[in-house]
């Protein structure tokens, strides 16, 4: 059975090795690369994991999402969703589902959050299904927003506003 849940910071190690993992297999999927985040410091580590939502199988992470409040007076209402991420094994079973479910009800807790907002490479399908799914609407376009192996590629801007957010069936 799948929980989903912050690990608590003694378990750094296991949220930076799924990070690691993240970044190492599906490149595309985020702005990080695994060559800057491998020398990370574990206190910076340390730090991240406090912003990290997992999803443990067996009580081992086998998916995460990270969500980060703005900290600015003026967009205090705002939270950034980043780095979602399942592992191979777990995926199409409704691990990123549950992901977003937690991460979206963890921020309806918080009654001053009025709107979350992620950017997704057009090139992964999966996830922008995913995201329009809980009722996430593009916004934008970041034009060559990254640059890999040789290629640029665009990001969508989403956000979803939390009055609006739907429930998947």
């Amino acid at each position: 059975m799948i929980k989903i849940q912050p690990l608590p910071e003694s378990r750094w190690e296991e949220c930076r090795d799924l990070r690691l993992e993240g970044l190492k297999e599906e490149p595309l999927a985020f702005g990080s690369s695994y060559e800057e985040e491998e020398i990370l410091t574990e206190q910076e580590w340390r730090k991240r994991n406090n912003n990290a939502i997992c999803a443990l199988d067996n009580n081992f992470p086998v998916g995460m999402v990270v969500v980060i409040c703005e900290s600015k007076l003026k967009a205090k209402h705002i939270a950034n969703i980043f780095g979602l991420y399942v592992k191979k094994s777990h995926r199409g079973n409704g691990v990123g589902n549950r992901l977003m479910e937690g991460a979206i009800q963890k921020l309806k807790e918080a009654e001053w959050i009025k709107k979350i907002r992620l950017t997704v490479n057009t090139e992964q399908t999966a996830a922008i299904g995913l995201y329009k799914k809980f009722g996430f609407k593009e916004v934008g376009v970041l034009k060559n927003e990254l640059f890999y192996d040789g290629k640029y590629y665009d990001e969508l801007i989403m956000e979803l506003l939390l009055e609006d957010a739907e429930t998947p069936a």
